[in-house]
């Protein structure tokens, strides 16, 4: 009888799915209960039971938010400009550094994928246990642990060779469940407050994203460069205030006072709820949909992440750029970045764009990455470019362009498609939601580097840029082909017209 009853349960998740209609989630029905202590205002409301709810609001706006709402969103705002600087900032110096030390182009690119690696297994468990933990506890305990990590990577200045290698797995794997753990909350948290405006409120987080991936590499090429009148005084002409360990010490720092900021401001989340059934993480992965766009995030991050490892080794070598340029390159892709998001997040939120966006920024993107180098295609076999830096910067420009469009899809098809498949619209969800959007971001992030590498090392950038080229657009005709597929079962499966409905359409 209990195997019956499960299996009653879950039967919605599993059928329907593709046949349904995509709908927005239930936006007649208002946020579950959070409660924040002293912070009221006009915006809420006190029902029969003692609880705390939001009343509908239609549209972003922060005039119309509530004050939970809008701590919500700065504290988020404040942790993704933080948690991006201190992610970015090692991208000018690292790569040459660690080669410096004794590790090869490969082992540099297993360095920053197993971060991402790690956060992927992290994002699937945060995920499915955020409610049964705590969703409070693992924000601020994730950006502690984060923080931490940061300040014992700058300690690896003093060592050399396997062992330097060696704890950069070990520290990076720890920080990796740092981040896919405050990541998940907050993303969580948003979607929570924001039920009815997910890809707008994206969209503009994104601009803190942007920020914190444009401060982030080029502050860590200044200080890594660092040799102040201080410096020179203390320790003689020659010496540095910077090198390795400055930029880490500066954003550990700045994750410890995320990481107070956010004890302190940080509203307490409604988390477990009498009465809600657990849903299968496995179920939810084997909805078509949710599967398709699980597949888009993974590429998507894969040409994100490609050139963090390669870029700076590749413009030092072949355009003399220093580490401090490289950063401003970098620093170019983030600004481009965040100045469309909110753009792009609020055409996002409109349902009958979805598809279109994310098939034409995989094209775009594509085009994009075969710039990057550029590919031999352009300037050996067809001599249509010149082999300049000029054209990387144009690639990096269209990279950042594309990237917004195929994103801020995302997180809102997963969310369609678990309300169609018949998941319930509260805390739990999201935060399944999330969790899994996070944890193939991470596995993207992953490949990203980890394949750049090898193939750089083996062929070198240019070639590199044209295999990842092929792959995005691969993913492209992929999308498209499911779509066209979905559109022909919703046809094929439709339900027959009552003889009213048809005589409504004939008059």
């Amino acid at each position: 009888m209990e195997q019956e009853k499960g299996d009653s349960e879950t039967s919605p998740l599993l059928n329907g799915h593709i046949g349904s209609r995509h709908v927005q989630l239930d936006t007649d029905s208002t946020p579950d209960v959070v409660t924040y202590g002293s912070v009221t205002d006009e915006n809420t409301k006190v029902v029969a039971n003692g609880t705390e709810t939001t009343e509908k609001k239609e549209g972003f706006s922060c005039g119309r938010a509530s004050k939970r709402q809008i701590l919500s969103f700065f504290c988020v705002a404040f942790l993704n400009f933080s948690g991006m600087a201190c992610y970015a900032i090692i991208t000018p110096f690292f790569p040459s550094e660690a080669l410096r030390r004794g590790a090869s182009q490969t082992t540099v690119g297993f360095v920053f994928g197993c971060f991402s690696a790690v956060q992927f297994l992290g994002g699937l468990v945060f995920g499915k246990f955020i409610t049964t933990v705590g969703s409070r506890f693992v924000l601020i305990s994730g950006v502690f642990v984060a923080g931490s990590c940061s300040l014992l990577f700058g300690l690896l200045e003093y060592t050399e060779g396997t062992t330097f290698i060696a704890f950069c797995f070990a520290i990076r794997s720890m920080e990796a469940l740092g981040v896919s753990a405050h990541l998940t909350v907050a993303t969580t948290i948003l979607t929570h407050e924001f039920p009815n405006d997910i890809a707008k409120v994206m969209g503009i987080q994104e601009i803190f994203v942007g920020l914190g991936m444009m401060a982030g590499p080029p502050i860590g090429g200044v200080l890594y460069n660092a040799c102040t009148l201080m410096s020179c005084y203390v320790h003689g002409p020659g010496e540095q205030l910077g090198g390795f360990k400055l930029p880490f010490f500066t954003v550990g720092g700045l994750m410890f006072c995320c990481c107070a900021v956010l004890a302190v401001l940080v509203p307490p989340q409604v988390d477990k709820q009498e009465g809600k059934r657990d849903v299968s993480l496995l179920c939810f992965l084997r909805i078509p949909t949710v599967i398709m766009a699980c597949g888009v995030t993974v590429v998507l991050f894969s040409a994100i992440e490609y050139l963090n490892p390669v870029l700076q080794p590749y413009a030092t070598k072949e355009f003399n750029l220093t580490s401090p340029q490289v950063g401003l390159i970098f620093l170019l892709l983030a600004c481009v970045y965040a100045l469309f998001a909110p753009a792009w997040g609020w055409l996002a939120d409109k349902k009958k764009y979805a598809r279109i966006m994310m098939t034409l920024g995989l094209l775009v993107l594509s085009a994009g990455t075969l710039l990057i180098g550029p590919s031999p295609l352009l300037t050996d076999y067809v001599t249509l470019l010149p082999k300049a830096l000029w054209i990387n910067i144009v690639g990096i420009v269209v990279i950042a362009l594309s990237t917004g469009s195929v994103l801020a899809n995302l997180f809102n098809v997963m969310l369609w498609a678990a309300s169609d498949a018949g998941m319930e619209t509260d805390f739990a969800t999201y935060g399944l939601v999330s969790g899994t959007f996070g944890a193939f971001m991470a596995m993207g992030s992953f490949l990203g580097p980890t394949v750049s590498s090898a193939l750089v090392e083996r062929f070198g950038l240019p070639w590199a840029s044209t295999a990842f080229s092929g792959y995005i657009l691969s993913s492209m005709l992929l999308v498209v082909t499911f779509t066209i597929g979905e559109n022909v079962y919703k046809r094929c499966h439709a339900e027959p017209l009552t003889e009213e409905e048809a005589q409504g359409l004939l008059t």
